[in-house]
């Protein structure tokens, strides 16, 4: 269910990246309930009696993001997708993976809070750039 106070999980081996989005989605009173920067970080700390959306990173330092999006999934968490990543090949192997959706991190703030909001509400997400990526496929 979609709404303020929803508890949104982030992933991504950039602090700097976390702290931004940390403050962009408690702007609009989400509940940021824990960040990690790696894989097994993540699996070792989260589940669905903590987060309601994982926000994940393709890159991971020498990991790929796309290698947990199954396993969170299982666990009853959505996945949306947050990446530098453009290409339809990683955007289709995302959604392959059952992430919830995929957005470029060159999109404006108000997609991602769009994207955040369609996924808690159980929707499939993916934005206007990622979208024209698949699009000249």
């Amino acid at each position: 269910m979609a709404g303020k106070g929803n508890r949104i999980f982030m992933i991504d081996d950039h602090p700097a990246v976390r702290q931004g989005l940390k403050l962009l989605l408690e702007q609009e009173k989400y509940v940021v309930c824990g960040e990690s920067s790696g894989i097994a970080e993540t699996l070792a700390r989260i589940d669905a009696s903590c987060a309601d959306l994982a926000l994940l990173d393709i890159s991971l330092g020498e990991e790929n993001g796309l290698a947990c999006i199954a396993e969170l999934r299982r666990r009853g968490i959505p996945v949306l997708v947050y990446t530098m990543h453009e290409d339809a090949d990683t955007i289709d192997r995302s959604f392959a993976a059952e992430a919830n959706g995929y957005v470029s991190k060159r999109e404006e703030p108000e997609v991602l809070l769009a994207a955040v909001s369609d996924v808690l509400a159980g929707n499939r997400h993916i934005s206007p750039r990622a979208a024209r990526s698949l699009g000249k496929k």
